[in-house]
């Protein structure tokens, strides 16, 4: 073998390394680590039919958007005024993708005082009431009481909760990841 033989194969093994580790990866069903979501799946899916929600405060459910929801406690105190205020956050977080989100506070009767008047200072947020008993029958259980936060998709399906204690950044990322895959709403 002389010496242009070698650097041909160099050069031809140098380019087809990449592609033999890739597909190792693929067989191997290697994925990393990092991939994994913040906040806890909801399987199978709670649906949620925009049709059960009525708006109390703001626009009703519109339909083809991600939800942004907050289910919150009887009285809205200091943590879900706070909760109220990421949710705005992490809107805003979402640059291009902002306007395929809503935030919505989710309420089975007439929502409190306090929760009126914290809704009303952050502003673009709406208050739905509908069946909000059988919802919280269909979820995991995301922690001791206090807001919860879920991401509901577009077509009505209730994805994923955080419990009261949440990481506004892993909801921003699992919301980044959610819009930039979803070929929906």
């Amino acid at each position: 073998m002389n010496r242009q033989q070698i650097i041909l194969i160099g050069l031809v093994a140098v380019f087809a390394l990449p592609f033999v580790l890739g597909w190792g990866l693929f067989v191997g069903n290697w994925r990393p680590d990092r991939v994994a979501s913040h906040g806890q799946l909801v399987d199978p899916p709670a649906v949620l039919s925009t049709a059960q929600w009525s708006s109390l405060l703001g626009e009703e459910p519109a339909p083809g958007q991600w939800t942004l929801a907050m289910l919150p406690p009887a009285e809205c105190d200091d943590p879900c005024r706070h909760t109220l205020w990421l949710m705005q956050q992490i809107e805003s977080t979402q640059a291009r993708e902002a306007s395929r989100l809503q935030r919505a506070v989710l309420v089975a009767d007439a929502p409190s005082a306090s929760l009126r008047q914290a809704v009303e200072q952050i502003g673009q947020t709406r208050i739905w009431r509908g069946p909000l008993d059988s919802l919280r029958g269909a979820l995991p259980d995301a922690g001791p009481g206090g807001p919860r936060l879920a991401i509901i998709d577009p077509q009505g399906n209730l994805m994923m909760v955080y419990p009261d204690s949440f990481d506004p950044s892993g909801v921003r990322r699992d919301l980044e990841r959610l819009l930039k895959f979803s070929w929906i709403g």
